[in-house]
């Protein structure tokens, strides 16, 4: 069995993937935890793992903040339900093989499309023999992460950060500042939609005063990542 922790992120029309995503992620492991929000505050799902309801008017953040309080000093696999992959097993195998290889790795993602930012931009380093590409960011989409950023995480207050913009950025910041690294695996792509259901300028907003959490040396990590994005044409992630 696999020891990390898998947490599949569900709301209304997503629940179908959910379950798929589950089943698959049991076949490996026994830590697998469904958290989701529906209209129906009845709504039950029949899966040999954990379930836990949220209410329907809070989104990621407050689903984010849940996952913390349910991982205890595990690693942690995040999954969208809204994402598609043939074979989620594979995904989990090549996220456990990575980290297993490289333990520097603090944060891993699959390649996923349609997301607001390009490869390239955010390059550091390729890492040799492998489709492991050092980054500046990833998303928080589909993401493992390491034990000392899950404890790093548990600090933060999501509460006033509804739509949870920003989450990805403290986690790589964060990573850096401890000595770590963050990866995407290229040899994993992963289905999104495209567009984001969420008011951006609202999210925005929260993201910015989410941010002003960073511990001092994370922020300079930080800056210093946002430098290199800015260097390789890439759009900065906070205004300056």
């Amino acid at each position: 069995m696999i020891n990390m922790h898998i947490f599949i992120i569900s709301w209304e029309g997503q629940h179908k993937n959910a379950a798929l995503i589950c089943h698959q992620a049991l076949t490996i492991t026994d830590k697998v935890t469904l958290i989701y929000s529906d209209p129906n505050p009845d709504l039950a799902f029949d899966l040999s793992c954990k379930t836990i309801q949220r209410p329907n008017d809070l989104f990621w953040g407050d689903k984010f903040s849940t996952c913390l309080a349910q991982a205890n000093d595990d690693s942690i696999l995040v999954v969208h339900a809204d994402c598609h992959y043939s074979d989620w097993t594979k995904l989990i195998e090549s996220c456990h093989r990575s980290i297993t290889n490289i333990p520097a790795i603090g944060v891993w993602s699959p390649l996923i499309d349609h997301v607001p930012w390009s490869l390239n931009t955010m390059l550091i380093a390729n890492i040799s023999n492998s489709s492991l590409k050092v980054t500046a960011r990833t998303d928080a989409i589909v993401f493992y992460l390491a034990p000392p950023l899950v404890r790093r995480m548990k600090l933060a207050k999501y509460e006033a950060n509804l739509y949870g913009w920003g989450i990805e950025w403290m986690f790589v910041c964060a990573a850096y500042a401890h000595g770590m690294i963050a990866v995407i695996d290229t040899s994993i792509e992963v289905k999104h939609p495209k567009n984001t259901g969420y008011p951006k300028l609202q999210a925005q907003e929260q993201l910015a005063e989410f941010v002003k959490q960073l511990f001092l040396p994370e922020e300079i990590l930080g800056r210093l990542l946002r430098s290199h994005i800015k260097q390789r044409g890439g759009f900065p992630i906070l205004p300056e």
